[in-house]
């Protein structure tokens, strides 16, 4: 079921793939918005761009924003990729099992997946995060999943919700900055 603004955000205390407790709840009255955003397997050139942006947009809005990514790779995948070894401080979280995604209503569908991949506009992006190294050969599959990102506030709960209307489609940035 797919969240809406308004709803408190789902509770998750886990590891992050550097081993540090990522617990919600700790997030809550720090006077920063959290921007929750779930991404592909780390195979996915969109979802590397995606988190390209936002690591290098982290020392602009770091004094108003969290951030933690979730992947659907194996924690030794995402650790053995030299690029994801980059976004540190951000929290990565590794949810092979997609208990989280299931709990934050992510979609699963071929229908948008393929319709990424025919996309001229997307496939502009793939040719340009492959150019820049982002689409790694993990060994993995690509697969249905559609990404999705959720801007909490201080008392965390949603303010925005963003499901990709494709495997490329995030929360615009212009909607971040409008918030923070």
């Amino acid at each position: 079921m797919r969240l809406k603004a308004g709803q408190t955000a789902p509770l998750f205390s886990l590891e992050d793939i550097y081993g540090r407790k990522i617990d919600l709840s700790s997030y809550k009255d720090k006077n920063k918005k959290i921007l929750i955003s779930f991404f592909r397997n780390v195979a996915c050139p969109f979802c590397n761009f995606r988190i390209h942006q936002l690591t290098r947009k982290n020392e602009k809005w770091k004094d108003k924003l969290e951030m933690i990514f979730f992947l659907e790779s194996k924690k030794d995948v995402v650790l053995r990729s030299t690029f994801h070894q980059d976004v540190s401080p951000i929290p990565i979280i590794s949810d092979e099992k997609k208990v989280l995604y299931q709990e934050y209503g992510i979609e699963k569908s071929t229908f948008k997946f393929y319709g990424t991949l025919l996309s001229a506009k997307h496939r502009t992006t793939f040719k340009t995060a492959k150019e820049m190294g982002l689409a790694v050969d993990s060994g993995e599959e690509l697969t249905r999943t559609i990404p999705a990102d959720f801007l909490l506030d201080e008392n965390l709960n949603i303010i925005e919700v963003y499901y990709g209307a494709s495997a490329a489609d995030h929360l615009p940035f212009e909607r971040i900055e409008a918030v923070l």
